[in-house]
């Protein structure tokens, strides 16, 4: 008995074991797959953010091309035309979300859609170009861009949010580089282009800012340390919020409706020059195609990743990558007074946007991806063009 107990034993050992006693493999678990699938988003998101900003630093070198034919006034109008008209296509094939969106319109949301149209289109686009034609491209880059560091100071007064050190230090530091790429000359074409600059990031600031407002982000976006405002009580204050695809269709036919008559007034033959340069037009195609509706939907792709205030880093990218295209197309070079300019914009909008690159949280992935009921003319959380924090404007 003692050996068939003993060899039973000696058998047991290397018998695979009851189904019961096996131990379980190790696995991921639904953490684990959470977390990778966390991981690849966020990376996804910043990916799509970042590209998106380098497309839009794109459209100040395209628009120098463009101003070798054309006049920086029918440079924006196009720009805006073309827009327009391939956006209100895809508006007409998404018709069953599109007209209900159009009738819930009542007269004071088309009022805003006009400002917001109107400060966000031409007040910009206009401006922009012409710092581009008087102060170069990677000059109109820098001061454009300083419309993130103005929306964060415009933002409490607007928004009754809490005016944060970070935006008041990142102003002094903004505006103490726009002195310098100005080169300190008020006589010099640089220095109208810088004020040209200005104007159009004022009126970009402000299309940011309103655009919180009157589209219902206030609850989740915030570009400074800020005590949140509830969006409950934003949006009885300015009625239904405003479907992001409608305000940006209103930008781009704003553009024409705003632009038109006064190219007709001003200069009629620079709508379509007797000669056009095949290097200008091209260019003009890509300011229609690239910076106006490719970065958009590399935009709303990468919000819908991460949360919006984390694309805040990728806004370096807008003016780095225009003066790096510039050199290299354009032969442009910066002064070294204008170099440190440039570099005190870029930590004056590197501070007051809160610098921060998006990290794989459960919180975030559930706010980002999850639709909610501010569901743009798409079904899903559509934003609008830009908000102070998504991303940058050009």
């Amino acid at each position: 008995m003692s050996v068939r107990r003993a060899s039973a034993t000696v058998a047991g050992q290397h018998a695979p074991a009851p189904a019961s006693t096996r131990r379980p493999r190790p696995t991921l678990g639904r953490h684990g797959r959470y977390s990778q699938r966390m991981d690849r988003q966020t990376l996804l998101g910043n990916g799509f953010a970042a590209a998106a900003a380098i497309l839009f630093g794109t459209a100040y070198v395209a628009t120098a091309i463009a101003l070798r034919s054309f006049s920086p006034v029918a440079v924006a109008l196009w720009r805006g035309v073309g827009a327009a008209a391939v956006l209100a296509l895809v508006l007409v094939v998404r018709r069953r979300t599109t007209w209900p969106a159009l009738r819930r319109l009542d007269r004071g949301a088309v009022l805003r859609l006009g400002v917001l149209g109107t400060l966000g289109g031409p007040a910009f686009l206009a401006g922009m170009n012409v710092a581009v034609a008087a102060a170069g491209a990677t000059v109109a880059a820098f001061v454009a861009g300083l419309y993130a560091v103005l929306a964060a100071v415009f933002a409490p007064w607007i928004l009754r949010e809490r005016l944060g050190w970070q935006a008041l230090v990142g102003f002094v530091l903004a505006l103490a580089g726009t002195a310098l790429l100005s080169e300190l000359d008020p006589r010099s074409g640089s220095a109208f282009g810088v004020a040209a600059g200005l104007g159009a990031a004022v009126a970009f600031a402000l299309y940011l800012v309103l655009s919180r407002r009157w589209t219902g982000g206030l609850g989740r976006m915030a570009s400074t340390p800020a005590r949140p405002t509830s969006t409950a009580g934003a949006r009885s204050a300015v009625g239904r919020p405003l479907p992001g695809d409608l305000v940006a269709l209103a930008l781009f036919a704003m553009l024409g409706l705003v632009l038109l008559p006064v190219e007709l007034l001003v200069e009629p033959r620079a709508i379509v020059p007797p000669a056009i340069a095949p290097e200008a037009l091209a260019a003009l195609g890509w300011l229609v195609v690239g910076p106006s509706l490719l970065a958009q939907l590399l935009l709303q792709a990468s919000v819908r990743r991460v949360r919006a205030r984390h694309s805040a880093a990728f806004l370096l990218l807008n003016p780095i990558s225009a003066s790096i295209l510039a050199a290299l197309l354009l032969g442009e070079r910066l002064s070294p007074a204008q170099v440190g300019g440039a570099v005190l914009v870029l930590a004056g909008i590197g501070i007051s946007s809160g610098l921060r690159l998006a990290r794989p949280r459960r919180s975030d992935w559930a706010t980002a991806v999850r639709p909610g009921p501010d569901s743009g003319v798409g079904g899903r959380r559509d934003p609008a063009i830009a908000t102070p924090d998504e991303g940058p404007g050009g």
